[in-house]
């Protein structure tokens, strides 16, 4: 391949990654909600929503590098186990819950002011690094890898998808597309998260206090929707 062929390889595949990025979903919903963490600078604000996405996309990287070398067939057979997709439908469940219920209860920012003016750049970072930056990595993370369907996209979908028009002979190369893919999840979290910060420049607290409240309820309504196919399981399981 020339390089003209290898950069339309990786357009077209980091322009899929976008497409899959792009819906709504847990994910981008936690990136709305921290990416308007008006308790925090807006410096902050925009690396813990970039922590959530780039936790995601390590799930991701970590069940499409499985689906590579354990093979899709194994993998799509391992999941679609009952017991196996109950235990991560209740992990799911337990985590999307968490992250909806804490945010209801979560204490209402009463400032005038769209980010806290009162922290430090420095010293607002330093308390995102001590106290969550890890917290919302492994949340993005945790999502990811919690969700059966998640495993059953790249052992289905993601390989048609990612390996039908292209000659891969070897893992290297699978894993290579890989990583382009990848590559345009990660730049759809930058401008999305850049997009978000940049509107929290709305000096009303009552905005950033609704979308928070509604990223909780539709992480409900999702939660809800695990629910579902959770008693769904559970009843193939008992029959």
């Amino acid at each position: 391949m020339n390089i003209i062929e290898i950069l339309g390889i990786w357009l077209v595949t980091a322009s899929l990654g976008v497409t899959l990025a792009a819906p709504l979903g847990p994910i981008n919903l936690e990136l709305i909600k921290n990416a308007l963490d008006t308790s925090i600078t807006r410096k902050a604000a925009w690396i813990s929503a970039l922590l959530i996405g780039i936790g995601a996309m390590t799930g991701d990287f970590i069940v499409a590098l499985s689906a590579l070398t354990v093979g899709g067939e194994v993998l799509e057979s391992f999941f679609s186990n009952l017991w196996v997709k109950f235990l991560l439908f209740g992990l799911n469940l337990i985590i999307l819950g968490y992250l909806g219920i804490s945010t209801l209860l979560k204490t209402p920012i009463e400032s005038s002011n769209s980010f806290n003016p009162k922290l430090h750049d420095d010293k607002s970072l330093n308390h995102v690094k001590s106290i969550s930056l890890l917290k919302k990595y492994f949340t993005g993370l945790s999502i990811v890898v919690t969700s059966p369907w998640s495993y059953l996209w790249w052992t289905s979908v993601g390989t048609i998808i990612l390996f039908s028009d292209f000659s891969l002979p070897d893992l290297n190369s699978r894993l290579i597309i890989v990583i382009m893919f990848l590559s345009g999840i990660f730049a759809w979290m930058i401008a999305f998260s850049s997009t978000l910060t940049i509107i929290g420049k709305s000096p009303n607290p009552k905005f950033f206090s609704r979308i928070t409240k509604g990223t909780a309820f539709i992480l409900l309504f999702f939660a809800l929707i695990i629910l579902r196919e959770m008693l769904i399981t559970l009843g193939e399981l008992l029959n």
